[in-house]
């Protein structure tokens, strides 16, 4: 997840010597803007000041509130892609862009690429304030551009929720749906979109710092989503939770899959990932698709394979783990013809003793005396398997390492915790390090953000201990950890005879009981409304073919037509909005259904408001009584 720009300032600065800016312009003092010292946006412009993106009016002014220009925003884009050399035979099309203009190149450049176009055909208006939407779009095409790409978009709806969505232009829907999603572009202080508002120097310092925060994370060319179409009867599907930091994702999971496929010649290896926020993440960013867990499968069975193994990198049998299983035995188990699944990492007391050994020995050449402790930052689980750290602290203490402690992010022991048996132990020093696969989010920001009074560096530094290093290597950089992945995938065992504990998380609506179905018919049903204002007169339910429809009748004309979705997507909606027939002064709308007994997501709009106004609806399965 992205965080605040000051939280990854190793990371950006090596993003942006990737992407060709000058030692200097990093080396360059704040120029101490007299009209900066104070401004709420102080942090973020002298951030793009430091890095050369953005000039000031002056030598004494940055003119923070005064509305960004097309050529501005041009330019700091044009310096962040490293000032690249424009083709010498370039023509300049714009007639309002003068030879001596020092945003010209940039100008060049950016419509060379396709990033901006003109005004009109021949003019730029390189002083004109850039338009919130513009910035979206411009944004948007230049981060592909970085990307190799010709557009990035974001899959899911986020303009929805703005009252002001309609008013984005058509051109720059898909763009502006990007960047809110991205978090580059929020709303204003009334909530709004506001596209075609202006936007300050300022806000467009904090637009960049926000886009460089997102990129810094390293090169995802590098990374296999490992997405194709199977060519072999057999597939080895890795299961990961996933991370969204590209180096680190190269690093753990691309380096388990290459050694599983250097172990398993006759299977197609392929990836799953069951963090959907994080494929999205790294589908809007970077373009990359990752299929989730059920794509994964999906293209398996459409690809032919007739025997599945299955090996995750879950930590523990927790709740992904129990997900897992739950998918393959309820909805997979019959569509291939054997179906294997490995262990996960931590299972039996040989798995605790080598992965132990191995974190030892990843960390011993840190510890330089025997006042440093070395701690490693677990993720921590409401499942019954969060036992395994408190087990895993026991192995390291038997093996004779008493200099290395155990804690998690969201149970017991905290971070807190950890630091009062560190200082109970008599130790003085700590290398912090995650007991993770993979060192994404939690690693950089809960552990080792020093900005971040909460974070675990924060947390021992104030208790008074020094921390000397941390460490941003998952487990799975370790081969040791790796091999053992790889053993675990060779003793798989058919999905019927694992006798590992599956926990299934509660919360997870894929783990409900499958509903009842229904016989094609009709049925006289009742209707529950969380809104009394909704008078519903009757029902009727439409079975056929497995589908249903629902000829709902209201016991006025209130209302005159209904959308299945919320009032946001009914207002924005091009097609399945209902149109309802009144008579006798009750209204009939016929609904599609797409579930009973569960709250349902429609809208209504009113006659005399001329409004679309939220309605839950649970439709009541005639046998439940």
């Amino acid at each position: 997840m992205m965080r605040k720009w000051n939280r990854l300032p190793a990371l950006l600065l090596a993003m942006v010597l990737a992407l060709g800016l000058t030692s200097a312009a990093f080396a360059a003092e704040s120029r101490g803007y007299a009209d900066v010292e104070k401004h709420w946006g102080k942090e973020y412009i002298d951030t793009v000041t430091e890095k050369g993106l953005i000039d000031g009016k002056t030598a004494a002014a940055f003119a923070p509130d005064e509305n960004m220009t097309r050529a501005g925003l041009v330019l700091a884009l044009y310096r962040l892609a490293g000032s690249p050399a424009n083709a010498a035979d370039a023509q300049n099309p714009f007639a309002d862009v003068a030879d001596d203009a020092k945003y010209k190149d940039a100008v060049l450049w950016a419509y060379g690429q396709g990033i901006i176009a003109g005004k009109t055909a021949d003019t730029f208006a390189p002083d004109g304030s850039v338009l919130r939407q513009e910035i979206a779009k411009i944004l948007n095409v230049f981060a592909a551009k970085q990307m190799k790409k010709d557009r990035l978009t974001n899959r899911v709806d986020e303009l929805s929720g703005y009252p002001d969505a309609a008013e984005v232009a058509s051109w720059a829907k898909e763009c502006m749906n990007w960047a809110v999603a991205s978090e580059f572009i929020q709303g204003t202080g009334e909530g709004r979109l506001d596209p075609n508002g202006t936007a300050t120097r300022a806000q467009v310092a904090i637009i960049l710092c926000r886009y460089l925060d997102d990129n810094a994370t390293g090169d995802a060319s590098k990374d296999d989503p490992r997405n194709q179409d199977c060519t072999k009867e057999n597939e080895l599907l890795v299961v990961s939770f996933g991370t969204s930091f590209n180096d680190n994702r190269v690093a753990t999971i691309k380096a388990i899959e290459d050694g599983l496929e250097k172990a398993f010649p006759d299977y197609d290896v392929r990836r799953g990932f069951t963090a959907n926020i994080i494929i999205e993440h790294v589908y809007r960013r970077d373009g990359e698709q990752i299929d989730d867990v059920k794509e994964a499968l999906d293209r398996a069975v459409k690809s032919g394979v007739k025997n599945l193994l299955v090996q995750p990198t879950h930590l523990m049998n927790g709740y992904e783990y129990g997900d897992l299983r739950n998918l393959l035995e309820k909805k997979y188990a019959g569509k291939f013809e054997s179906i294997k699944i490995g262990a996960p990492l931590l299972t039996s007391d040989d798995d605790f003793a080598k992965v132990a050994k191995a974190m030892v020995d990843a960390t011993a050449g840190a510890v330089k005396d025997d006042k440093t402790a070395v701690c490693w930052m677990g993720h921590g689980t409401s499942a019954d398997s969060h036992s395994i750290y408190a087990k895993m602290q026991q192995v390291l203490k038997d093996a004779g390492n008493a200099n290395h402690f155990i804690g998690t992010v969201e149970a017991a022991p905290l971070a807190e915790d950890v630091v009062q048996m560190v200082k109970e132990a008599g130790y003085e020093k700590v290398i912090l390090r995650p007991m993770m696969i993979v060192a994404g989010d939690h690693a950089n920001n809960d552990m080792a953000d020093e900005s971040d009074d909460e974070s675990w560096y924060s947390v021992f530094t104030a208790a008074g201990l020094e921390v000397v290093e941390c460490q941003i290597n998952g487990l799975g950089e370790i081969k040791a950890v790796r091999d053992l992945l790889a053993d675990h995938a060779k003793a798989a065992v058919d999905l019927k005879d694992a006798g590992i504990i599956s926990q299934p998380n509660p919360e997870n609506p894929d783990n409900e009981e499958e509903p009842k179905v229904l016989a094609d018919g009709v049925y006289s049903i009742e209707v529950e409304c969380e809104q009394s204002m909704f008078k519903i007169d009757s029902c009727e339910l439409t079975v056929k073919d497995g589908q249903m429809t629902a000829k709902l009748v209201l016991g006025s004309e209130s209302f005159d037509k209904m959308f299945a979705g919320n009032k946001n997507a009914a207002k924005l909606a091009a097609e399945g909005v209902v149109e309802g027939v009144a008579a006798d002064g009750k209204t009939t709308f016929t609904l599609p259904v797409a579930g009973l007994d569960k709250a349902l997501d429609y809208a209504a709009h009113s006659v005399k408001k001329d409004e679309w106004y939220d309605r839950t609806l649970t439709f009541i399965s005639p046998e439940a009584e």
